[in-house]
């Protein structure tokens, strides 16, 4: 083989086309070269030696020599490709559709710039937490039926200390944390998601967005939650709704109560205004004794409010919807809505 006569017969290749025939004929597993390896398995080992090393030097010259034509046609191919590919500056630029949040993102963070302007601190806490820090840190016995598995979800992991994580049915399930990370006088905001076997309707899910408000100081009362509860409703909900408070029992606060809420209802198509059925929208109450014994703190010295608030339903209030469900079946039509 004459590397010369070879050399010649690439140079006036022009497309990516007669490269790769080229490449066959003379490079490819059934090429010339191959082929010429393969005929010194007859030879002689002297003649191995020699032939071996003239195939060699061939082989070397002949890939570059095609690397560096590859090389040129392919700048050819992209120039030209570029050329043809003209981009008119005068057409209309594509609209983009400007994004918004969920209504319950939006809700959150409107709750969360209230409490900064309250000078309460933002804690987002864990979604994932032990039983201990779930129930009897809070004063509910591990006897209490919300401990079981009808109503908590358990997840198969366990803490170091052979406890059971379980995703956490409340926002006061971190308040060990807290407390260890702030102490006291305290204010604090605790928002996000918490979970629940519960039976799916217009007002429960298994999931839900949750806030909750805890105040940790001297002579602090019921009084003090009421101002802070009407502020906080005026000025997230920006109209009139009605409120009832009424006795409950909820084992981490005494005394304790909840608020429902009965708001207006707007026919879209009529305009006729409705009143909506009562909705608990927080709970709330003064520290239970008990839990702040069990961080130290005397309560002779100290007293604590703290209320819960669901999110869904507060946004449901503001924005009139009549089922939270469809603030998560992330139906575009509802989305886009608002």
């Amino acid at each position: 083989m004459n590397l010369a006569e070879i050399l010649n017969e690439l140079k006036p290749i022009s497309n990516i086309q007669e490269l790769e025939n080229f490449f066959q004929k003379y490079l490819g597993k059934k090429g010339q070269l191959n082929a010429e390896f393969w005929k010194m398995k007859d030879a002689s080992p002297e003649e191995k030696k020699e032939l071996g090393a003239k195939l060699s030097e061939l082989k070397n010259n002949l890939t570059k020599a095609y690397s560096k034509k590859e090389n040129e046609l392919s700048i050819i191919e992209i120039n030209k490709q570029l050329g043809q590919d003209i981009v008119d500056i005068s057409v209309n630029a594509k609209k983009y559709e400007w994004w918004h949040y969920n209504l319950l993102s939006k809700t959150r963070r409107d709750l969360e710039k209230i409490a900064q302007n309250m000078w309460f601190t933002i804690d987002y806490g864990h979604e994932v937490v032990t039983k201990y820090e779930n129930f009897a840190s809070v004063n509910i016995p591990l006897s209490h039926p919300a401990t079981e598995m009808h109503d908590t979800i358990y997840l198969n992991e366990q803490s170091p200390d052979w406890e059971n994580f379980v995703l956490r049915t409340h926002n006061s399930a971190h308040q060990v944390q807290d407390m260890q990370k702030y102490w006291v006088p305290l204010k604090l905001v605790s928002p996000g998601r918490c979970y629940r076997f519960d039976d799916m309707d217009a007002t429960h899910d298994t999931m839900f967005q949750y806030i909750e408000w805890m105040y940790i100081d001297k002579n602090v009362s019921i009084a003090h939650f009421k101002s802070y509860m009407t502020t906080l409703l005026s000025a997230i909900i920006g109209r009139k709704v009605e409120t009832r408070f009424r006795p409950c029992h909820f084992p981490f606060v005494e005394p304790w109560f909840e608020i429902d809420a009965r708001y207006d209802i707007i026919d879209s198509k009529t305009w006729e205004t409705s009143k909506s059925k009562r909705m608990e929208l927080l709970w709330a109450g003064m520290i239970h004794p008990n839990v702040m014994k069990e961080w130290w703190i005397d309560p002779n010295q100290r007293s604590w409010f703290a209320f819960g608030i669901w999110i869904s339903r507060l946004a449901a209030v503001k924005y009139g919807i009549k089922d939270i469900r469809y603030f998560t079946n992330w139906d575009l039509r509802f989305i886009k809505s608002f």
